[in-house]
């Protein structure tokens, strides 16, 4: 998709209120009228005090001017508070858009973006957005409005109206304008995606030129390093040349432009000074006006990377997927998983009925991890389906899915907070998981920090947090790592206790022993 489509996009996705757009639209252009009119009436002021001395006769146009004065600083501070308000509310409504789609996220695609704080940067790509309004739409529309309204007044306010073809010379001056500034910035959208990329590819070869640089000194092939260097450096080089030359061209296009504007004088009807005066002082403003909408357009040749970033999450989020079947038999059906190009799991077939055990084994990499993930509904098979009772996982409700199954991974992620708040998650009972807690060997208080427990305490925490929604399927990864035998044998007490379905992927023969039914994967050449 094209960055305009793009940012076109992006922009239907705020959605704001007629009522908050047009109060917006209309505070920029009373605002943007007033400087305008300032300049302008300053400039015919000291003209017509020049043909009529005496302060009587300007008395009038000066205290008018003096209040557009006064009242030019709260006209601009409510057009920027309109509009940040309105940017705002778009932000929130793309980080609602955002957060449903990131949270729909397999795990193969979070790997795909190789850093946890896809989130976190998505969200500052969101707070950038704003410029779509503050600096891109609501300066150009009211700008263009502003300019017409002048071209008009100038048409129809001069004495006689012999300032109409004068007005239409501007007319076309500006629309001129606009249309080279839009495909200079078309072309500058299409370099800056360049650019991105360029610098992309010089900082990945950095990266991986950092971790080889001890080993090529060791070696006396330092010179290596700077020969991997030249090629995306020249890319990147010639990318920010080209880049800067779009900008050149826009600003000489303003300058033309304006230049432009102030020749249309030359063939002027014969009137008052004072009118020559004023249509003068506005032929030069739309010089000014024209840098303005070239602003306009460099702020959305700046936002553009990350709208591009977001939209390659369009395409997830949540899908109102199939009810919780009432046969609650997990199924796996010639199971084939692949992971990083290279097959981890093929063929595998089980069931587990409701209330049963199953424990997974094998060796460390053998596909233990990536198998719970599957059951879970948290990445695709490469082949086979995993059921509950007669519904793939994957065609699930995922709200539902996610209040009927909990998962446990090896290493559980955990927000900062006191360790009740973690263990809950604000949709479980504190009192519920209180007596769990304690069941499981852990007294806490009310200001008892998780960060003060130990791993096998953090370990069990994570459990708890799974069981206090009640789920009928809990998947757990190496649940009883770090813990002693006592404590094992609570953990699989509390389990027994609440009567759901369990898959344990574990070496520890005290939970194997456990399980109703144990399936060892083996390794794969």
């Amino acid at each position: 998709m094209s960055a305009p489509a793009t940012l076109r996009r992006w922009l239907r996705r705020a959605r704001p209120s007629r009522s908050a757009l047009a109060a917006t639209l209309t505070n920029g252009a009373v605002a943007t009228i007033a400087n305008l009119g300032l300049l302008v009436g300053a400039v015919g002021l000291l003209a017509d005090s020049a043909t009529r001395p005496g302060l009587r006769a300007v008395a009038v146009a000066l205290v008018v001017i003096e209040l557009v004065a006064f009242a030019r600083s709260p006209l601009r501070f409510l057009e920027r508070m309109s509009a940040h308000r309105l940017g705002y509310d778009a932000v929130s409504t793309w980080r609602r858009w955002l957060v449903a789609r990131v949270g729909a996220l397999d795990y193969s695609r979070w790997r795909a973006y190789a850093l946890g704080d896809v989130l976190e940067r998505s969200l500052r790509d969101t707070d950038e957005l704003q410029m779509l309004w503050l600096r891109g739409v609501i300066p150009l529309v009211d700008t263009a409005f502003v300019l017409l309204l002048g071209d008009a007044l100038v048409a129809v306010l001069a004495p006689f109206a012999h300032w109409w073809l004068v007005a239409a010379q501007l007319l076309i001056i500006q629309l001129i304008a606009l249309g080279a500034l839009w495909l200079v910035t078309r072309d500058a959208l299409r370099r800056d995606r360049v650019l991105r990329r360029a610098r992309s590819a010089y900082r990945a070869e950095l990266l991986e030129l950092g971790g080889a640089t001890p080993a090529l000194a060791l070696l006396g092939r330092l010179e290596h390093a700077g020969e991997r260097l030249v090629a995306p450096e020249v890319a990147l080089r010639n990318a920010e040349s080209r880049a800067r030359r779009a900008r050149r061209v826009g600003n000489l296009v303003v300058a033309l432009c304006g230049a432009l504007s102030v020749s249309a004088l030359v063939d002027r009807p014969q009137a008052a000074l004072l009118w020559s005066v004023v249509v003068g002082a506005y032929c030069l403003a739309v010089m000014e006006a024209l840098a303005t909408m070239r602003g306009s357009f460099e702020a959305l040749v700046s936002v553009s990377g990350g709208a591009e970033r977001l939209e390659s999450f369009e395409n997830f989020g949540p899908v109102k997927g199939r009810a919780w079947p009432r046969d609650v038999t997990l199924k796996a059906e010639n199971l084939t998983l692949v992971e990083d190009a290279r097959t981890l799991i093929e063929g595998l077939s089980f069931q587990v009925d409701a209330g049963r055990r199953l424990g997974v084994t094998g060796v460390s990499g053998v596909g233990k991890s990536t198998l719970l993930r599957a059951l879970a509904g948290l990445d695709d098979v490469a082949r086979g389906a995993v059921t509950l009772g007669d519904v793939r996982v994957r065609d699930l409700d995922e709200a539902t899915l996610r209040a009927h199954v909990a998962y446990v991974p090896s290493e559980p992620g955990f927000a900062h907070g006191y360790a009740l708040d973690v263990a809950t998650l604000g949709r479980g009972d504190v009192k519920v998981a209180t007596r769990l807690l304690h069941e499981l060997g852990i007294e806490v208080v009310a200001d008892t920090w998780f960060e003060e427990l130990s791993r096998g305490e953090l370990a069990r925490v994570a459990l708890v947090r799974a069981l206090v929604t009640e789920p009928d399927l809990v998947l757990l990864d190496e649940p009883t790592a770090g813990l002693g035998a006592d404590e094992t044998r609570r953990l699989l007490r509390l389990l027994d206790e609440r009567g759901a379905s369990v898959v344990v992927a574990s070496h520890d023969p005290q939970v194997l022993q456990w399980c109703d039914e144990v399936v060892t994967l083996d390794a794969r050449a």
